[in-house]
C-alpha cells in the first residue's frame, strides 16, 4: 500500500511533524510512505491513502492546502485519507479540540463529501528569534493570551501524542488493506 504524506511548514514544524508521522507509518512492511511537500505533489493518483499537514496562521489551514483540497476533492474520494494541523494552542485536549472545530472543519466543512479515517491537531514550534520584528509583536499579542512563553523557543508539540495517532492511523490502513484483498 502507498501512502502519501504531505504537509505545509511555515517554519518547519508541521515538516517534522509529517516525517515522524511517516516513520510510524513505515514500521508497517506492508505501508510504503512518502513524504513530499505540498507544493510538489502534482498527483496523488498512484497512491492508496493521503495524510495531510498544515500549520495554522491567521486562524486558518495554510492556503496551499486549501488549495490541494479543492484541486484533488474527487481523487480523495476514492482513496483513505487524514488530516492534520501544527498549531501551538493545540498543546492540551482542549486546545487540540479548538483547532479541529474552529479551523481543520473550514476544509472538512467545505467538502463534506470526504470521509478522513482520522482528524487530529498537534501542538507547534516557534523561535522568536527566526521571526522578524512585526512578526515576533503578532505572535507575542497571540500567545500572551493563551500563557505561552512569548521569548526564546515554544516548542508544544507532545510525541508520544503524534506517534499514538499515527499508530492508530498504520492499524486502521494495515486493516482495511487486509480486508480489501480478502
Amino acid at each position: 500500500m502507498k501512502i502519501l504524506v504531505t504537509f505545509s511548514s511555515g517554519l518547519g514544524s508541521t515538516e517534522e511533524v509529517s516525517q515522524e508521522i511517516a516513520n510510524v507509518l513505515a514500521e508497517d512492511s506492508h505501508l510504503k510512505v512518502e513524504v513530499i511537500s505540498i507544493d510538489e505533489v502534482k498527483s496523488i493518483g498512484r497512491y492508496d491513502s493521503v495524510i495531510v499537514g498544515s500549520s495554522v496562521r491567521a486562524d486558518r489551514p495554510l492556503a496551499n492546502v486549501r488549495d490541494f483540497f479543492a484541486a484533488h476533492r474527487y481523487e480523495l474520494l476514492k482513496k483513505k485519507f487524514a488530516l492534520f494541523a501544527v498549531c501551538l494552542a493545540a498543546n492540551n485536549e482542549e486546545g487540540r479540540n479548538k483547532v479541529k472545530r474552529e479551523y481543520l472543519s473550514q476544509i472538512l466543512d467545505k467538502y463534506p463529501s470526504l470521509d478522513p479515517i482520522g482528524v487530529e491537531a498537534f501542538g507547534g514550534k516557534i523561535n522568536f528569534d527566526q521571526l522578524n520584528p512585526v512578526m515576533q509583536g503578532l505572535m507575542r499579542h497571540v500567545l500572551a493570551k493563551t500563557g505561552l512563553p512569548t521569548t526564546g523557543s515554544v516548542d508544544t508539540r507532545d510525541w508520544n501524542f503524534i506517534r499514538n495517532w499515527a499508530k492508530m492511523l498504520r492499524e486502521k490502513l494495515v486493516r482495511d488493506h487486509q480486508f480489501e484483498e480478502a
